[in-house]
């Protein structure tokens, strides 16, 4: 059983993952991490995200009250969060999985770099159905990119802060890597946030006659959190391992691409 701690028990994808993490028998949850000075701080984390029962875990405002009773962190909170929780990872030797997006070109070195000393994973996005259609997208930016314009349009609400989002970024990062004639400039972006719009990638492969459209919807962000269990777990047992799993994992990993 992997023992983990979640962070920010009110947003969207935390919330859910700690509702999807607390039916796996698998996990074990030892703490929830909360922003300090928050009105929920010190009460049940099972009531606080929204599964309308206690757990037995009350939300603290300090990861270090918490860390040495874990495994693995499991952080899709906000930037400067993240950020303050990955050098607490690093201190204590605790794995970390973290799916917030909007980091700098700087932060995202820093938090790759941590890989060569504890196990982490770096995932906008950890849904299997977006893991494999970034993989599609590959096979088809390979046979297709000479002879066609490559566009993404991605859709989110009006909450969300960064765009593109971060799995508009990375689903491009696969395309250039496999198009024979296109780097990642050469894909454009169209970023819309309105109302409480659902998740939803589409991917435009325009050629002279014909297009070719690939996408993926989600209409329940709860495709996320399991992806997000099931990446714990895998990581979990990569820690029993000699080496203790010290290294960068991927949701490919966890699907087995």
């Amino acid at each position: 059983m992997v023992n983990v701690v979640i962070t920010a028990p009110k947003g969207a994808m935390d919330s859910l993952i700690i509702q999807e993490a607390y039916k796996n028998e698998n996990i074990r949850i030892t703490g929830v991490v909360g922003t300090p000075g928050r009105d929920y701080i010190g009460k049940d984390a099972g009531l606080v995200c929204g599964l309308g029962e206690e757990i037995g875990v009350a939300v603290c405002d300090d990861i270090e009250k918490v860390i040495d009773g874990c495994d693995i962190v499991i952080d899709f909170s906000r930037v400067e969060l993240s950020m303050r929780i990955l050098q607490a990872c690093l201190a204590h030797n605790k794995g970390l999985i973290v799916g917030t997006t909007g980091f700098s070109e700087e932060q995202t070195a820093e938090i790759l770099a941590a890989a060569d000393r504890i196990p982490l994973m770096k995932a906008a996005n950890t849904s299997f159905v977006v893991n494999v259609m970034r993989k599609i997208l590959g096979i088809a930016a390979e046979k297709l990119g000479s002879k066609a314009k490559i566009e993404i349009i991605e859709f989110h609400s009006e909450t969300k802060l960064d765009a593109p989002s971060g799995t508009a970024i990375e689903l491009a990062e696969e395309m250039a890597e496999h198009a024979p004639d296109k780097s990642l400039e050469d894909i454009p972006y169209h970023s819309v946030r309105a109302g409480n719009t659902p998740s939803e990638h589409r991917v435009i492969f325009g050629c002279m006659g014909e297009k070719m459209e690939i996408a993926h919807e989600a209409y329940d962000w709860r495709c996320y959190a399991l992806g997000a269990c099931d990446a714990a777990i895998y990581m979990h047992e990569k820690m029993q391992e000699e080496g203790g799993g010290i290294g960068s994992y991927s949701m490919e990993d966890v699907i087995g691409l």
